[in-house]
C-alpha cells in the first residue's frame, strides 16, 4: 500500500509540474500576441490618414473581429511593399467594403462661406429659408 501513495504521490507532483509549464507557455503565447497587436496597430496608425483613423475607429467599434482581420492583412500587404503609406480615408473605407465590412461612415461637404467653413447642407438650408 505505500507503493500505491508513493506512485500517487509522484503523479500527482508531475501534474503540478505539467501544469506549471502549460500556463507559462500559455503567458509567453499570450504576451507574444500582445506585442504582436501593438506592433500592428503602431504601423497601421502610421499608415492612415485623420479621416481613416475615424474610419478605423468606427470599425472596430461596430466590427471588431473583422476589423482585427483586415489590421493584419493591411500589415501583411504593407511589410510585403504592395501598400506605401499614408492610406487616405476612401482608400481605407473601399479596402474595408472590398473585405465585407460595411462600416458606415457620414461624410460631410464643408464649404468656405464668408470666411468660415459650413457643411454644405447648412448652408443649403440656409438659403432654402432666405428664398420663402
Amino acid at each position: 500500500m505505500s507503493e500505491d501513495k508513493e506512485l500517487e504521490r509522484i503523479l500527482e507532483e508531475k501534474k503540478r509540474r505539467l501544469m506549471h509549464r502549460l500556463m507559462a507557455e500559455k503567458k509567453s503565447v499570450t504576451s507574444n500576441s500582445e506585442s504582436i497587436d501593438r506592433e500592428v496597430d503602431r504601423v497601421i496608425l502610421g499608415l492612415l490618414d485623420e479621416k481613416g483613423r475615424e474610419i478605423l475607429a468606427l470599425a472596430e467599434r461596430d466590427f471588431p473581429q473583422e476589423t482585427k482581420r483586415a489590421k493584419l492583412i493591411l500589415y501583411a500587404m504593407f511589410k510585403r511593399g504592395f501598400v506605401e503609406g499614408p492610406v487616405d480615408a476612401g482608400d481605407f473605407y473601399r479596402f474595408l467594403r472590398y473585405l465585407g465590412i460595411p462600416v458606415r461612415y457620414e461624410s460631410k461637404i464643408m464649404v468656405a462661406s464668408k470666411g468660415e467653413k459650413k457643411p454644405l447642407s447648412q448652408i443649403l438650408s440656409e438659403r432654402i429659408s432666405e428664398l420663402e
